[in-house]
């Protein structure tokens, strides 16, 4: 009795000439070859590597195709096969992190930035339009409409990567982090590279922000791991960073790099390795304005509640403003209900005033 075929799937390309074509394939990218057919007058060939099955036919008037091979080799110049396919080399991931071109003040007001209508009922509103140039990305993300989420184990390859929760709560299950974790307002954790997660249930009025840099980066799907996988690591590094998770209610409040302010720490920078720092912020005694610059690469602040003036301007709840190293700026009219999310590439940096 003969044993039952497996189902296979194979991406066709067109072929002019068999045999200079298998020789191409077999030489240039080293696929193997695995049958012909038929035997006595092959018009098909199928070969397979890099995880592509592919069946070349002599018989099929396409247009010559593109074969993109994912490498961490050095890459290779363009090849094209006897009958026209063209093959292209590019690195399989991205730099983690993406350098800082100059930029000016970026001021983003509730006002000036409306949402937009995104996939599954969400709304989305960008925090710093020009994105520094795809140095990074900042969304203000809100779901009307909570419940169970049907969303598949994944990771990202974001270099840095902060969820904050402004309002309502959101559930999600971490790699090796025990039992889900429920973020509510006030409460941040950070994606390190690479940690697999998943987004289990949102409240209604769920709105948080997403922190990642550089602004594109994969998400990849894991169609293996199941979570919570049962396992607590807590010193578990990936690529170089702990997960890190901050309750508001834990907070530590010292007085900050700022007069008229109070920190709370969120352990982000020592999670990171120093990449980046986060702080919560909160008025404390009253402050004249005043003149102060930093020299971080980045600095990024949203408006929870409260307001303050940066320069002439006087944002409130929802508005974010991103301020370039070396440039003088003028705080003042810090209200007595001020919350701000502080964030700033690296963790540390000085501050002159």
């Amino acid at each position: 009795m003969a044993n039952k075929q497996e189902d296979q799937a194979f991406s066709v390309l067109p072929c002019t000439d068999l045999q200079a074509d298998i020789a191409f394939y077999t030489r240039e990218l080293h696929l193997q070859l695995l049958r012909v057919y038929p035997s006595d007058n092959p018009h098909s060939a199928e070969l397979s590597g890099f995880g592509l099955s592919l069946l070349l036919d002599t018989r099929y008037a396409g247009a010559p195709g593109l074969l993109v091979m994912k490498s961490e080799a050095k890459s290779r110049s363009t090849l094209h096969s006897p009958s026209g396919t063209e093959i292209r080399w590019e690195s399989p991931v991205e730099p983690f992190m993406q350098s800082f071109a100059s930029h000016r003040t970026e001021i983003c007001t509730l006002r000036s930035t409306p949402w937009t209508a995104g996939h599954a009922g969400t709304h989305s509103r960008d925090l710093i339009p020009s994105r520094l140039n795809g140095g990074i990305i900042a969304s203000h993300i809100r779901i009307p409409n909570g419940g169970p989420v049907r969303d598949r184990v994944h990771y990202h390859t974001a270099g840095f990567q902060l969820l904050f929760c402004v309002q309502g709560w959101i559930q999600l299950a971490y790699e090796d982090q025990g039992p889900p974790i429920t973020l509510r307002a006030g409460d941040c954790v950070t994606q390190p590279p690479h940690i697999r997660h998943r987004v289990l249930e949102t409240s209604n009025g769920l709105e948080v922000i997403e922190i990642g840099t550089p602004a594109e980066h994969v998400t990849a799907i894991d169609n293996d791991m199941q979570l919570p996988t049962g396992r607590v690591d807590s010193h578990r590094l990936f690529h170089g960073q702990r997960f890190c998770h901050f309750t508001l209610e834990s907070a530590r409040w010292q007085p900050h790099r700022l007069p008229g302010l109070a920190a709370a720490d969120t352990g982000v920078a020592e999670a990171s390795a120093g990449l980046a720092g986060v702080r919560m912020l909160k008025a404390m005694g009253a402050s004249p304005s005043y003149v102060t610059s930093h020299d971080a690469q980045l600095l990024f602040t949203y408006v929870v509640t409260g307001s303050v003036r940066i320069n002439r301007q006087l944002l409130v709840a929802g508005d974010a403003f991103t301020l370039p190293p070396d440039d003088e700026y003028t705080i003042g009219d810090i209200s007595s209900d001020v919350s701000l999310l502080e964030v700033s590439l690296p963790g540390t940096f000085a501050t002159r005033i």
